[in-house]
């Protein structure tokens, strides 16, 4: 699955390249390999969040801080055969910080 990202959760995704312990590098691109693969999954304390009008689901990162990511259809909405996406929305803080 191809995987975009806001613009606000890039700049977060560079904050964490760059100041981030190894750690914690290391099991942002495993979740991010897990997306990809299968975006559904309870990997990584996966869930899908409730009461949202879209499919948002989430991924643990740190005890702090979630990787919240919606699973779309592709940009061109007028073929039905597009291939889903996920879009991130955020890698720092929990759903409920922002």
């Amino acid at each position: 699955m191809k995987i975009i990202e806001a613009k606000g959760a890039k700049r977060e995704r560079e904050a964490i390249s760059k100041s981030a312990f190894k750690a914690t590098q290391n099991r942002l691109k495993e979740i991010l390999k897990d997306i990809a693969e299968n975006p559904r999954s309870t990997n990584f304390g996966g869930e899908q969040l409730k009461y949202k009008k879209f499919e948002l689901w989430s991924k643990s990162l740190t005890k702090k801080d979630r990787v919240v990511y919606g699973i779309e259809k592709g940009c061109d909405h007028n073929k039905p055969d597009e291939p889903e996406i996920a879009v991130i929305y955020q890698y720092l803080g929990h759903y409920s910080d922002k």
